[in-house]
């Protein structure tokens, strides 16, 4: 084996076992345990013929687990080039379309050319497999507002806010850091929790495209950014009712990403005519 393709091989073998080791840790909503919640909502919906096109893919490991893979990943110098794919920075009313012609390293770009590996049948199980983490993973940052955010706050990393006594950042209250810790089972209770939309309501959200995901999160700004203006240099605090509509948001959030997820997953590599699932393709 090549110098490169080993070493890629070993960092992509020690990824996984640390996902593994840290799968039982307790989280937060769009780290590590809301892309649990919306995976192990897709695996709900998935269609037979799905579930067998997975199997070789995953490799014994949960739908919900493999969809953390690509945050483990970008902390080791190999994959470090993958952190500009899990976002895509564009003005409030900047275009969504315009934005991500800018550089093809943005979530959006990465999310079609990983569909387009997951779905071509002539490459080998191993990338293959590797392209459906990152789908997985991808689907769900398109749904947190803030991936979809300001360069000139990264997207709200760069806002400081107080939250239950500590400072934190804009960005980690939408990942759900408000929420209360969630472990791997509870992340399943919850989906299981999460309400069936209605049929029209489904229908509508699986034929929008993620670029039309993107829209809708970068529609949430007048309420992610509805906050009192601190003074200068000093933390925002963010009021009760802004942290109680933030938690609402992030579930509806979750919703659509798990549905679309497994509506994608079941277009991709379900039997035609078996999987009546419409989905965009862009």
């Amino acid at each position: 084996m090549p110098a490169m393709r080993r070493s890629v091989h070993h960092a992509v073998t020690a990824a996984l076992l640390i996902a593994a080791a840290l799968s039982s840790v307790s989280v937060h909503a769009f780290g590590p345990a809301g892309h649990r919640v919306a995976g192990y909502l897709a695996e709900q919906h998935l269609c037979a013929e799905t579930r067998i096109a997975l199997q070789p893919l995953l490799a014994g490991m949960p739908l919900a687990e493999a969809g953390l893979w690509p945050d483990w990943i970008r902390q080791l110098p190999e994959w470090e080039h993958t952190k500009p794919w899990h976002f895509l920075n564009v003005s409030d009313r900047g275009s969504i379309a315009r934005a991500a012609r800018q550089s093809p390293d943005n979530v959006l770009a990465a999310l079609e050319r990983f569909e387009q590996e997951l779905a071509d049948t002539s490459l080998g199980n191993r990338r293959r497999g590797q392209a459906l983490r990152f789908v997985v993973h991808f689907v769900v940052d398109l749904h947190q507002p803030l991936h979809v955010g300001r360069a000139s706050d990264r997207g709200g990393n760069l806002i400081p806010v107080v939250l239950a006594g500590r400072t934190t950042n804009l960005h980690a209250v939408w990942d759900g850091e408000q929420l209360p810790p969630t472990g791997s089972r509870n992340a399943r209770e919850r989906a299981q929790r999460l309400p069936d939309p209605a049929t029209a309501d489904l229908r509508r959200w699986l034929r929008a495209s993620p670029a039309d995901w993107a829209r809708e999160s970068q529609a949430l700004r007048s309420q992610v950014y509805d906050y009192p203006a601190p003074a200068v240099g000093v933390p925002v605090a963010l009021p009760t009712a802004y942290l109680e509509q933030a938690s609402a948001i992030v579930e509806q959030r979750l919703l659509q990403a798990g549905r679309r997820l497994a509506g994608r997953l079941n277009a991709l590599l379900g039997a035609p005519g078996q999987c009546d699932t419409e989905v965009a393709t862009r």
